[in-house]
């Protein structure tokens, strides 16, 4: 037997090292943590419920935020008149802005789309909510700050060996 301090090679019946006074007793093991699986999915699938709630809204704010620049420039066309020349945009870009940010915001809404369905997935704990989560958070590394940070959380709660049991053991059930 050898010291757990020291490293100094002791006698087989050894209670105690000689060299350094080290107790050899099995100190009784540390109880084992034991996470909360299910407050963590739970989370996670309102985590990314809330961040595809923030792409779909702002995506709204794009569309209507081009109507309102519009109509806001077309009936009040003193606005620009102090403006410099070179600084106001053509007629072409103001006939443009509607239908660019309605276009713009329709796509902010339907990448918001697959997250809501994998937020609805992983609180009702179904197979292929793990899957679509796991595929969009790769995606949602890009997104910084917010999404990064969602992406390493689901890539915690759904890649650990732990915490995929967890999910395995309970999507097994959820949809047998």
């Amino acid at each position: 037997m050898y010291c757990t301090n020291c490293g100094i090679d002791l006698g087989p019946a050894a209670k105690f090292c000689s060299t350094c006074g080290n107790s050899l007793a099995e100190a009784p093991p540390a109880p084992l943590k034991v996470r909360d699986w299910d407050f963590h999915v739970n989370v996670l699938g309102w985590l990314v419920i809330a961040h595809a709630a923030m792409v779909g809204f702002i995506g709204l704010i794009v569309m209507f935020g081009g109507q309102f620049v519009h109509k806001l420039l077309t009936d009040n066309p003193r606005l620009l008149e102090n403006a410099d020349p070179n600084d106001v945009p053509p007629p072409e870009v103001l006939a443009a802005l509607v239908p660019v940010t309605f276009v713009i915001g329709v796509l902010f809404m339907v990448i918001a789309l697959p997250s809501i369905i994998a937020g609805i997935g992983l609180l009702r704990y179904r197979s292929w909510g793990r899957a679509l989560t796991i595929v969009l958070s790769f995606l949602r590394l890009l997104e910084v700050p917010f999404g990064t940070a969602t992406a390493v959380y689901s890539f915690w709660v759904l890649l650990s060996e732990d915490g995929k049991r967890f999910y395995n053991e309970r999507a097994a059930r959820a949809e047998g």
